[in-house]
């Protein structure tokens, strides 16, 4: 028993152990070799005992980086813990199962196709890959622009395997191979990362207003980005308000609408709001320009938050009536927009579309030249959801070329170089829960075309297939 108990306890210390390579930590060496501690725990050939190792091991990995939602799910929070660990419990059961002599190449794209499953099953949350461990270290992060995220999570788990295969002395061939990988990647990615344009810049002024509370007036929010926006004392090509700027269906208040068509002739504003369409309500990004509003639905809906998945079943309904106590009738959007202004495209993304790789590629491949992400985070408070949810940005731009903007209620705001790298706005040395204008000045790049943009997530999908076929097809 003493002795279960203490398996017990170094797993889930080494559960614990890469976490601290995510945000708001720092520490990106640790997705190296994070995992390495963790893969002695596993036996070869016990594939059960190792499915629920693995399975606690990625539970409390989940349940520790992911514990801001317990501000809005309470306890619950932990079944989506469980749900994601899923992903760990079937890697660690296959890979002691794998043959030794292509046990790296093999697992690496095991974890790739496991990232990818996670961004589209039960409507998807790829919110921690394990790229993520890198967002603070860019000359990692900008190879991301080659194979996308979670091609980089893979050679960081191959990474981590070919170690612990080294310290059991059974093979260092592959630690050479996946440096010289990355060292060529990383070459390769500073082509896209050192475009300079000469005179395509874009000004722009981000508005965060220390909104979005739960509860708040929708006049009270309105009013305080009105000051701030009148505040301004210089000529932005855009102003953006987050999304829940107004935080009511905008289309219901003809004095908002009047006031933002009005400003709309100084500068465009792009304001985050509900709005109503031939009797349906979305989360919509409108941008007012020269009087007139253009529109952008939200297409990738926050489970849950924003919809009911499997709302049909009577048991679904009763569960979510008794916890939450109504039902969302938000509508997705159907199409992802690109918006122009000046001759310059952008797109908008509402929330967590973020963290969603193909949603970038595609605009970027539909002439998008720079992207604005408008973010409530307030209902995250003072917690790593904010950090988490930023960092997202730092991959979309490298993955895509394009510089991305986040304008958040309440933090963070900020801007992302093509090259990973990052600033956001403070105020009196604080990030969150602050307001003012944050004065951004980037480049559009609309001619850079990354290599991931290029092949897409389906032909980056086919080269990890391949190499599978090929390593499987060796024994």
């Amino acid at each position: 028993m003493k002795r279960k108990s203490s398996f017990i306890f170094l797993v889930l210390a080494c559960g614990l152990l890469p976490c601290f390579s995510f945000p708001p930590f720092k520490i990106w060496i640790l997705g190296w070799f994070g995992l390495v501690p963790l893969l002695f725990l596993f036996e070869e050939k016990h594939t059960v005992r190792n499915f629920f190792t693995g399975l606690l091991a990625g539970f409390v990995f989940h349940a520790f980086l992911l514990n801001w939602i317990f501000s809005v799910a309470g306890f619950f929070y932990l079944l989506l813990a469980f749900y994601l660990a899923i992903n760990w419990a079937i890697f660690f059961s296959l890979v002691f199962a794998l043959p030794e002599k292509t046990i790296v190449p093999v697992s690496a794209c095991l974890w790739y196709f496991l990232e990818i499953l996670r961004r589209f099953v039960l409507t998807g949350f790829p919110w921690l890959p394990f790229s993520l461990s890198q967002w603070n270290n860019p000359a990692i992060a900008g190879t991301v622009s080659i194979y996308g995220s979670a091609g980089l999570s893979c050679l960081i788990v191959a990474f981590n395997i070919s170690f612990y295969r080294f310290l059991r002395r059974r093979g260092t061939i592959s630690i050479p191979v996946i440096l010289i990988i990355m060292i060529v990647s990383y070459a390769v990615s500073t082509i896209f990362a050192e475009y300079r344009g000469k005179t395509n810049f874009v000004s722009v002024a981000a508005i965060q207003g220390n909104t979005g509370y739960f509860g708040q007036a929708p006049e009270e929010s309105f009013e305080k980005y009105r000051k701030l926006t009148d505040s301004i004392r210089w000529n932005p090509e855009i102003v953006v308000w987050p999304e829940s700027s107004y935080p009511s269906i905008i289309d219901w208040n003809g004095s908002v609408i009047k006031y933002l068509k009005r400003k709309s002739f100084d500068f465009p504003v792009l304001v985050g709001t509900m709005s109503e369409e031939n009797g349906n309500i979305y989360n919509s990004a409108c941008l007012f320009n020269k009087g007139k509003i253009f529109r952008y639905h939200k297409t990738h809906l926050v489970p849950f938050g924003e919809y009911v998945p499997a709302r049909h079943l009577s048991l679904i309904r009763k569960i979510y009536l008794r916890f939450a106590g109504g039902m969302p009738e938000i509508k997705p959007g159907s199409v992802i927009k690109t918006f122009e202004i000046n001759d310059k495209n952008f797109s908008a993304l509402i929330c967590f579309e973020n963290i969603f790789p193909e949603i970038t590629a595609e605009s970027a491949r539909n002439q998008s030249e720079f992207f604005v992400v408008i973010t409530n985070d307030s209902w995250y408070g003072n917690s790593f959801g904010p950090y988490q949810h930023f960092a997202h940005n730092i991959f979309r731009a490298c993955e895509t070329g394009r510089y991305v903007i986040q304008v958040s209620t309440t933090g963070l705001t900020g801007i992302v170089s093509n090259s990973g790298r990052f600033n956001v706005f403070q105020k009196n040395g604080k990030e969150l829960f602050v307001d003012g204008i944050m004065n951004i000045r980037m480049q559009k790049t609309n001619d850079v075309r990354t290599i991931y943009t290029a092949l897409g997530e389906i032909g980056i999908s086919m080269i990890f297939l391949i190499i599978t076929g090929v390593c499987l097809c060796r024994d």
